[in-house]
C-alpha cells in the first residue's frame, strides 16, 4: 500500500489535491459544461493511474507516456504539456489584470467595455512575474500550499454565495430582473456551448508533471475535478434564479446573479474570489511548467529554460492583449491532444481489460466531437476556426520538435 500522505513530488495529499483544484479552477464558471468535462476527463485520470502502475518509477507525465510509447512519445507529451499550460496561464494573467484596469469612457454605454491595452499588458506581465517569482523562490510544498489556499478561498466564496442565492430563490425571493428560462439553448447550440466549456477543465493533471516515484494515487486528480465541477454546477444553479442568467448553460452571469440579490457588495466579494482562484490557477500552471522543464534533459539549466518560458509568456500576453484575443481555449485543445496521447499510451499496456477496450473505441469519437461540434454550431465561422487552427499548428510544431529532438539525441 502506498503512502497516502506523500503522493506527488513529496507533497502532502491535500497539497497535491490543492494543486489539481487550482489548475482546473478556471472552469468554475462553466456550469453544466464542467459536468460534461468531468465525464470526458475521468477516463484520462484512469489512464494516468494505470500508466503509473505500469511504470512506478516514472517521475513525470512525459515519462509515464514514454513508458508505453517510447522516447518520441515522451518528448511529444512534454512539449504539449508545457505549451498547454503556458497558453492557459497567459489567459489567467489577462483575466487577473482586468480586475485592476479601469474601463475607459465609451460613447456607447451598451457596448463592450474598453481597456487601455498597455495598462492591461502591464498588469498581466506583473501577474506572470509575481507567480513565476513565487514558483522559483518557494519550495514545492509552499507553492502547493499557496495555490491550494488561494483556490480554496476563491471557490468557497463562489460556493457560499451560490448556495445563498439558491436558498433565496427557493424561498420565494424575487429576482430584480424578469426570469425567463424558456430561452435555454437546445440542439446543436447547446451541444456546442457545452463542448466549449468542457475544455476548461484541462490542466487538472498538473500534479503529474513531477511525481513521487512509486506513487499510484489518483485521488488528487479525481478530487480536483470533482471539487471544481461541484462549485461550477452550484454557480450555474444560482444563475437560474436570476433574470441575468436564467436559461443559460454556464455560470458566466454568476456575479450579476449575486448582485441581483446581494447588491454591489456581494458582486465585489465574488470578484475578489474569482481573482483568487484564477491567481491559484496561474501559480499551479507555472509550477507545472517549472517541474516539466526539469525533465527536458538538455544541456541548458532547467532554471534558464523556465525563465525562457516565462519571457515567452510575457511577450505572448502583450501580443494577444493588443490583438484583443485570449488563448485559454487553444491551451485547452493542446492539453486535450496530450490526453489523447495518454489514452494511446494506456492502450499499449499489455493485458488491458474491457474498460481500456471501450476507451479505445469511444474516446476518439468523444474528442473529435469536442472539437467539431462547436465548429458546426458556429457554421465554421472564422472566429471559431481560428483557435482550432492555432491549436493544430501548436500540436504540429510540438510533434515536429519531438521528432527532431529525439533524432538529434539518437545521433
Amino acid at each position: 500500500m502506498h503512502d497516502e500522505q506523500t503522493t506527488y513530488a513529496g507533497l502532502a495529499g491535500w497539497q497535491a489535491t490543492g494543486l489539481a483544484v487550482a489548475a482546473a479552477a478556471m472552469a468554475a464558471r462553466t456550469g453544466l459544461g464542467s459536468l460534461i468535462g468531468a465525464i470526458i476527463l475521468l477516463p484520462v485520470v484512469y489512464a494516468l493511474v494505470r500508466l503509473r502502475r505500469h511504470a512506478p518509477n516514472a517521475a513525470s507525465t512525459a515519462e509515464l507516456v514514454g513508458s508505453a510509447v517510447g522516447p518520441r512519445g515522451a518528448a511529444f507529451a512534454l512539449i504539449l504539456q508545457v505549451s498547454g499550460y503556458a497558453l492557459i496561464a497567459v489567459t489567467a494573467a489577462q483575466t487577473i489584470a482586468l480586475f485592476l484596469v479601469p474601463p475607459e469612457p465609451s460613447e456607447d454605454p451598451f457596448g463592450p467595455p474598453q481597456f487601455n491595452a498597455w495598462l492591461w499588458s502591464l498588469w498581466a506581465v506583473a501577474a506572470i512575474a509575481a507567480a513565476a517569482t513565487a514558483v522559483f523562490a518557494l519550495s514545492d510544498r509552499m507553492v502547493a500550499t499557496l495555490a491550494a489556499v488561494l483556490a480554496a478561498c476563491g471557490l468557497l466564496i463562489q460556493f457560499y454565495y451560490g448556495l445563498a442565492v439558491i436558498a433565496r430563490g427557493l424561498s420565494g425571493s424575487t429576482s430584480g430582473q424578469p426570469v425567463d428560462a424558456a430561452a435555454a439553448p437546445t440542439g446543436l447550440v447547446a451541444a456546442g456551448t457545452l463542448a466549449l466549456a468542457a475544455v476548461s477543465l484541462a490542466g487538472f493533471e498538473v500534479v503529474t508533471a513531477r511525481t513521487r516515484r512509486e506513487s499510484t494515487n489518483g485521488w488528487p486528480m479525481g478530487l480536483g475535478v470533482g471539487a471544481v465541477t461541484l462549485v461550477a454546477v452550484i454557480g450555474w444553479w444560482a444563475c437560474q434564479h436570476s433574470g441575468f442568467g436564467a436559461g443559460s448553460l454556464d455560470g458566466s452571469s454568476f456575479g450579476l446573479a449575486v448582485m441581483d440579490f446581494y447588491g454591489d457588495t456581494g458582486m465585489q466579494i465574488v470578484d475578489v474570489g474569482t481573482a483568487m482562484f484564477i491567481a491559484a490557477a496561474l501559480v499551479a500552471l507555472l509550477w507545472g511548467i517549472a517541474k516539466a522543464t526539469e525533465r527536458l534533459g538538455t544541456r541548458v539549466p532547467s532554471d534558464a529554460v523556465f525563465g525562457g518560458a516565462v519571457v515567452a509568456m510575457v511577450v505572448l500576453a502583450i501580443v494577444v492583449i493588443h490583438a484583443r484575443w485570449t488563448l485559454g481555449y487553444v491551451g485547452g485543445l493542446v492539453l486535450f491532444a496530450l490526453y489523447g496521447l495518454v489514452l494511446i499510451a494506456n492502450s499499449r499496456i499489455a493485458a488491458d481489460g474491457v474498460v481500456s477496450w471501450w476507451l479505445r473505441l469511444i474516446m476518439p469519437i468523444v474528442f473529435a466531437a469536442v472539437v467539431l461540434v462547436p465548429l458546426a454550431w458556429a457554421e465554421f465561422d472564422t472566429s471559431a476556426v481560428k483557435p482550432v487552427a492555432v491549436a493544430a499548428a501548436v500540436i504540429a510544431a510540438a510533434a515536429g520538435a519531438a521528432v527532431a529532438g529525439t533524432r538529434s539525441r539518437a545521433g
